[in-house]
């Protein structure tokens, strides 16, 4: 192809994606036809979406297709309209709850990464060495064999555990099978750039906390203040996240009606975001200085009273007493009754404990039963410190007293680069107003993964917003508290918490896991239960939890059934303690996801074989694939979508073109394969291990089912009946406060105390035994988790006086995203880059100006790792000591047309600078992709970069992709 000479305007006008319907089809088919230049018009008070939006009628004559958009995490109901199978225009759905006919730049790009050049269709082999993006077109038969056969050889001369997998980086919808697929060959290892650098320890946390969901706004965990009726929102504080830019058509644009309608907004966030532009109150804490200020919080409200007393005392476990022997069992743990009153009778169940207080009615040390707080026998103080029988006790919340008491206003305005009076105005809006936390993704990205989400939780924990309309932390749905009995009655139950894997699932199919708020003989018995039936299959999973890699010292990892990134790596490297040779890749370009990426691209030459599945050829492919297969795009790819508020929606399969298949097949036929060759049965594997469909007939089966359509055909046809299905009895509040029908007491939550635990008592027995997840066979101990947030200073610090300082490296870098693209994707996509074409760092002009760098300058940023190259974007939306990157690479840069291609992660890649040695998260082993430091410089642009609009012509739909025809399922 070659390139148009283009004007900015009419490139515009070519690939306006809102009005797709004149950019796809002839139009688009012709559009790179060489021209001469268009004459400039003037400038007009108009955008090229409204230039260039197709009136009503333009719809005449198209197939109009319900379906769901996969641009980002948040999946917002979409319509495409398709012209002879061609799909021509895309929208949002009028009647998505949140979203409300909304579709942002990533959902409208699917039109060029749907259509793009860079499509892989065929699965592909290479053909030359790793790195010169060579390769050849084979069949599936060939490439599935191919697959088997070096895995197979593998085991069979190493043993299982040389075969590991990975998953994650955007673009491909993998997950359980990444984690599953290795267990299926009885390998432990298993890894995701998006586990520990991205959900997992808010996600995990929120369990181990109270048991309910988590205060993330991208992951639609937080539902309640996005209610179009009957809101009773009346204050947000969005810590860490940008919602406006992450995932703009649905929480971004919920967020705008809640502004709108009046809701006060808190933001914390180095960067001066969309989000932080309108807020009432902006906080752009020095990034990885979160710690400080939420400790700040806790003094401020505890010294002040503002916290909901009664709440805290008889819904959280902070009044409990805990045991600061260190000669003790319980050091660190909630004092049991049992344990300093010998003759104490329990009245409560076995599997509800008792604990210990400092009771104000008595001014003594008292026994304090799980009970409703009118029917408390004591008044439990909160906090104490002193000593019974000549042992020494502190209430759980005098230790997180003491913990906050160092952190004033003033202190903390200098450590985190904030001002006293905005930290007062800020606490005051949020305890003065109905609402809650959303907690972001910055936060998972460095050591205070856990740190900062306990601090969040526990804000709301103690002002006593949980379950109740208008807050973030919810247990939303009956059944979470409710069980079916064999008459058909639903009944209160006490919840309980699930471990390994979403919901327990590894836990029910191999019977590994304690139950939290199972007794200790319930859990015994429903271990050994599961043993009568799957005894092998148990001690084998069992024994695969232990050896995941990187678990003895951060066993949080368990939640997911992940391994440690950077001991993988190591373990990659030196063969200890087993060297992993054979990888499956299940999504996304590592190079651009992986921390310290140049470290991974050291140890390819170490993996004997690499298999790649995705839709595209990225910078991770061509560097390290051997085999790649292609996966479908998002309007191919049947699945059902997360929820927007109870409901949950239908992502079609619009169109299909290639050999492209379901996320989940090439896995499942590999598996398949291996045990046929091994006769039947793969040695030392875990079956049914995979929970993989094997075939396109399966997958859409299985979307049916979960829409409530007896058939992928009936729900074809009647999509308005099944979609979207609507999940019964979504809201509820105070479930905790319900009777339980078992025992008489309130259900309370799904913790040993049944109460909000926020001292966090669960991670001191994860650290010393694995449990939760480990049960029945303990996990060699570590140090002890932190149970509450701590003061953490990063490792490396722009503070003189910290350890981690170091003048050469005087800026300290932090990153977000841009509403372009959605973690590593969409960099081929021409409008998008024509919009945002290559990396920029946004610098304060006073900074700037010392280094002698002006606006949209190329600058070199050197870290203690690695340097990469970006455009200045002076602003004084951060502090003149931070600076801000969104990661990028850059797929031009193996372009055909360019005179030295490389693989493109070199040039522009946030991680290259990234950090991925210790410290570490302590419990979810999380490395440090932001707040580390950097030196900037004025440089040059790098060769292969392309920044003009003309430029990215060549990642434009060609008219051989629009006649693709369409194919039938592979499988």
């Amino acid at each position: 192809m070659t390139k148009s000479n283009l004007t900015r305007r009419s490139f515009v006008k070519v690939s306006a994606l809102a009005g797709a319907a004149t950019a796809i089809g002839a139009s688009m088919a012709g559009c790179m036809s060489e021209s001469a230049p268009a004459p400039e018009e003037p400038a007009k008070e108009t955008t090229a979406t409204a230039e260039s939006e197709p009136a009503e009628d333009s719809k005449a004559g198209l197939t109009k297709m319900r379906t769901s958009c996969h641009g980002c995490i948040q999946m917002c109901p979409a319509i495409a309209y398709l012209k002879d199978g061609v799909v021509v225009k895309l929208e949002g759905d009028p009647e998505a709850p949140v979203s409300r006919g909304s579709l942002c730049i990533k959902g409208l790009n699917q039109l060029h990464t749907m259509y793009s050049p860079r499509r892989v269709l065929h699965p592909l082999r290479r053909a030359g060495e790793r790195g010169e993006n060579k390769w050849e077109v084979i069949s599936w038969d060939e490439a599935i064999t191919e697959a088997a056969t070096h895995i197979k050889d593998a085991i069979d001369k190493y043993g299982n555990y040389a075969f590991f997998a990975s998953v994650g980086g955007g673009g491909s919808y993998s997950f359980m099978e990444a984690m599953t697929l290795p267990m299926a060959f009885g390998s432990p290892t298993v890894f995701e750039p998006g586990c520990a650098q991205c959900y997992l320890p808010r996600w995990a946390l929120s369990k181990l906390f109270y048991g309910g969901d988590d205060q993330s706004i991208a992951d639609n965990a937080v539902q309640e203040i996005f209610k179009p009726e009957d809101n009773q929102t009346e204050v947000v504080v969005i810590w860490g996240a940008q919602p406006s830019v992450s995932e703009t058509a649905e929480s971004g644009r919920g967020m705008a009606e809640l502004r709108a309608a009046g809701v006060k907004t808190v933001v914390v966030d180095p960067n001066f975001s969309p989000d932080a532009v309108k807020a009432d109150v902006w906080l752009p804490v020095r990034p990885g200085s979160d710690t400080k200020l939420l400790l700040s919080w806790f003094r401020y409200i505890f010294e002040n009273k503002l916290y909901d007393e009664e709440f805290t005392k008889y819904w959280t476990n902070l009044p409990f007493l805990i045991d600061m022997d260190e000669k003790s069992e319980r050091y660190k743990l909630p004092v049991l009754a049992q344990d300093i009153f010998p003759d104490f009778k329990q009245t409560t169940p076995e599997n509800t404990p008792a604990y210990v207080c400092f009771d104000l009615k008595t001014n003594k040390v008292a026994p304090f039963e799980y009970s409703a707080p009118a029917d408390a026998t004591v008044d439990p103080e909160i906090f104490w410190a002193g000593e019974y029988e000549g042992k020494s006790y502190k209430t759980a919340g005098q230790i997180y007293k003491e913990e906050a008491d160092p952190w004033t206003l003033e202190k903390t305005a200098e450590e985190c680069w904030l001002q006293a009076d905005k930290i007062e105005e800020a606490i005051k809006l949020y305890v003065e107003n109905n609402g809650g936390i959303a907690n972001g993704v910055a936060s998972d990205m460095t050591e205070s993964a856990s740190q900062v989400p306990l601090g969040c939780m526990g804000l709301d924990s103690i002002m006593g917003r949980i379950n109740k309309p208008g807050v973030t932390m919810t247990q939303k749905g009956g059944g979470y508290f409710a069980a079916e009995s064999e008459t058909g009655e639903t009944k209160s139950i006490r919840p309980v918490t699930y471990n390994n894997g979403f919901g327990g699932m590894f836990s029910d199919m191999y019977g590994i896991g304690a139950v939290i708020g199972l007794s200790d003989a319930q859990n015994e018995e429903r271990i050994k239960a599961m043993a009568e039936t799957n005894g092998e299959m148990q001690k084998r999973h069992n024994q695969l939890l232990i050896d995941r890699l990187g678990m003895k010292d951060h066993k949080g990892l368990y939640a997911w059934c992940h391994s440690h990134i950077p001991t993988v790596r190591n373990a990659i490297a030196t063969g200890e303690p087993f060297k992993p040779r054979v990888w499956f890749d299940m999504s996304g370009n590592k190079l651009a996801m992986l921390g310290n990426a140049k470290s991974w691209y050291e140890v390819f030459p170490e993996v004997d074989y690499i298999i790649g599945q995705y839709p595209m050829l990225t910078s991770f492919h061509i560097e390290a694939c051997d085999l790649v297969f292609p996966l479908r795009e998002w309007l191919e790819e049947p699945m059902v979508n997360m929820t927007q508020l109870d409901t949950q929606w239908l992502q079609n399969e619009c169109t299909h073109i290639g050999e492209t298949v379901s996320h989940s097949i090439p896995a499942a036929q590999v598996v398949n394969k291996c045990r046929e060759m091994w006769g039947g049965e793969i040695p030392g594997g875990l079956m049914p291990g995979l929970l993989a469909s094997a075939t396109e007939a399966e997958v859409k089966q299985g979307v049916a089912d979960t829409l409530g359509a007896p058939d992928w055909e009936t729900l074809q046809a009647n999509t308005d009946e099944y979609v979207p299905f609507v999940t019964p009895n979504y809201w509820n509040y105070g479930q905790h406060e319900q009777i339980c029908d078992e025992d008489g007491l309130p259900s309370g939550f799904a913790t040993e105390s049944r109460k909000i635990e926020t001292y966090c008592q669960m991670l001191i027995k994860m650290a010393r035994t694995g449990y939760p997840y480990c049960y029945p066979e303990p996990q060699e101990a570590c140090a002890d988790y932190s149970p509450i947030c701590c003061a953490i200073e990063p490792a490396e610090s722009p503070m003189e006086s910290a350890e981690g300082y170091d003048a050469e490296y005087p800026f300290v870098l932090t990153s977000g995203r841009v509403p372009y693209f959605h973690h590593g994707t969409m960099r081929h996509a021409p409008f998008s880059r024509e919009l945002f074409p290559t990396a920029e760092i946004r610098i304060n002009p006073a900074s700037a100006k010392e280094l002698g760098i002006e606006h949209m300058d190329w600058v070199k940023v050197t870290s203690r790792r690695g340097e990469v190259h970006a455009r200045a974007y002076l602003t004084e939306g951060v502090n003149p000591k931070t600076v801000w990157m969104e990661r990028f690479w850059n797929p031009e840069c193996y372009d055909a047309s360019q005179a030295n291609p490389t693989g493109g992660w070199l040039e522009c890649n946030v991680n290259v600078l990234t950090k991925n040695d210790a410290p570490f998260n302590e419990v979810y082993g999380s490395y440090t992709n932001r707040g580390f430091t950097v030196k900037i410089e004025k440089s040059t642009r790098p060769e292969n970069i392309w920044v003009e609009p003309e430029e990215f012509a060549p990642f434009l739909p060609t008219s051989e992709m629009l006649a693709e025809p369409q194919t039938k399922d592979v499988f």
